[in-house]
């Protein structure tokens, strides 16, 4: 009886202890009883670098810009190219072709919510909020649909589809 009772108790303590969930205040998931943290390290190393703005299409899949010469998208006469940069340091920056835009070029910080699947612009400092290039593009927060070394895939608050190439 008393091996009986001792195992019980080992094996109590055991599954108890395989089932901790995440502690870590910085886990996206923190207080989640039933699973690991959740980081997005590796995400945020894939977004790290220059990226080129290729296409907008719609919910409808119209174009809405397009850097190659075989659309003719709305939004084409309005800009030329858009190249964001996402540094290391959480910092980004955004440049564009478009010889009409008088702004000083956006700076921002940017983070990856892995558990929501989305990227998350602010730039409260500069006078920015959320939205980079209101007037001009839906930025925003961004809905990850997907993400490689050279390719970035996302939706805006406005639901088209954005596609970036790392350069």
């Amino acid at each position: 009886m008393k091996h009986t009772s001792i195992f019980l108790v080992i094996l109590s303590v055991l599954f108890a202890a395989c089932d901790n969930g995440c502690e870590d205040t910085q886990a996206c998931n923190y207080g989640e009883e039933k699973e690991e943290c959740k980081y997005a390290y590796e995400q945020e190393m894939l977004l790290t670098g220059s990226w080129n703005l290729v296409d907008i299409h719609n919910e409808q899949g119209d174009c809405l810009f397009s850097v190659s010469s075989d659309f003719n998208c709305e939004l084409d006469d309005v800009l030329q190219w858009i190249n964001i940069g996402f540094n290391g340091d959480k910092t980004c920056v955004i440049i564009s072709g478009d010889s009409n835009l008088s702004d000083p070029v956006p700076m921002g910080n940017w983070s990856i919510n892995i558990c929501d699947n989305i990227l998350n612009f602010s730039n409260n400092n500069s006078g920015y909020d959320p939205y980079l290039y209101p007037d001009y593009l839906p930025f925003g927060n961004q809905r990850i649909i997907q993400l490689t070394n050279n390719m970035f895939m996302c939706e805006d608050l406005a639901g088209n589809t954005l596609r970036w190439e790392k350069i």
